[in-house]
């Protein structure tokens, strides 16, 4: 038997030619496996006409491989927004730099390898770190006061399911995040802000870091 797990729209990761050609070939896999898994609600919309009989399987985490969460101190200052991830075109650089200019007593943390610098000037509360493997990664996290998931909407990141959304839940974050792909669904989970532009960024961080410790109840 065989199986295809769609995790990502792939054409989108490419232009012209390429991307009508990895369309085609992904479709004919699509159509010759025995199963169908899908990650997300657009991957579920885009193949279901294909195949009806796909399965959705949300993504998820290990939980073996998390670290204890830490009870939040609303006292301690300055406070860390952080990301942990790959800085590519998919990011929102822009959103990125108002979230540090909304908050300028505290850091914007940012770890990761970069593929797609600033387009401006960086404010001084930004760091830049670079990325580190899975289990160095997770403890960082656990520096953070609030999870960041800062993406653009377009067709790369519409059928995205963030993984980095489950681990900042687990280590007891409260997230926040732009309205993209399965985040969209998302506003009303516990701990879970989303952004819908640039202009509600210092509201929703400051309910972030006021909301209770409820990573159990996630």
């Amino acid at each position: 038997r065989s199986l295809y797990d769609a995790m990502d729209e792939f054409p989108a990761f490419y232009t012209g030619f390429s991307r009508r050609a990895l369309a085609h070939r992904e479709a004919q896999l699509v159509a010759r496996v025995d199963t169908l898994w899908v990650t997300s609600t657009r991957l579920q919309q885009h193949w279901s006409p294909l195949r009806p009989d796909l399965q959705y399987v949300a993504n998820a985490l290990d939980d073996t491989l998390m670290p204890a969460a830490r009870m939040r101190d609303h006292d301690a200052q300055p406070k860390v927004f952080g990301y942990v991830g790959t800085i590519a075109s998919w990011f929102d650089w822009d959103w990125v730099i108002a979230l540090a200019k909304a908050r300028p007593q505290d850091v914007v943390r940012l770890i990761g390898p970069v593929f797609q610098a600033s387009p401006a000037a960086l404010p001084a509360n930004i760091q830049l770190l670079p990325g580190c493997h899975h289990a160095a990664a997770l403890e960082a996290m656990r520096n953070f006061d609030v999870g960041l998931i800062p993406f653009l909407r377009n067709d790369l990141t519409a059928s995205v399911d963030p993984i980095k959304f489950y681990e900042y839940r687990a280590l007891n974050l409260p997230v926040v995040s732009t309205d993209f792909g399965e985040m969209t669904y998302r506003a009303q989970e516990p701990g879970t802000f989303i952004s819908a532009s640039r202009h509600d960024i210092g509201a929703l961080a400051a309910s972030a870091l006021a909301s209770e410790n409820d990573c159990a109840a996630a």
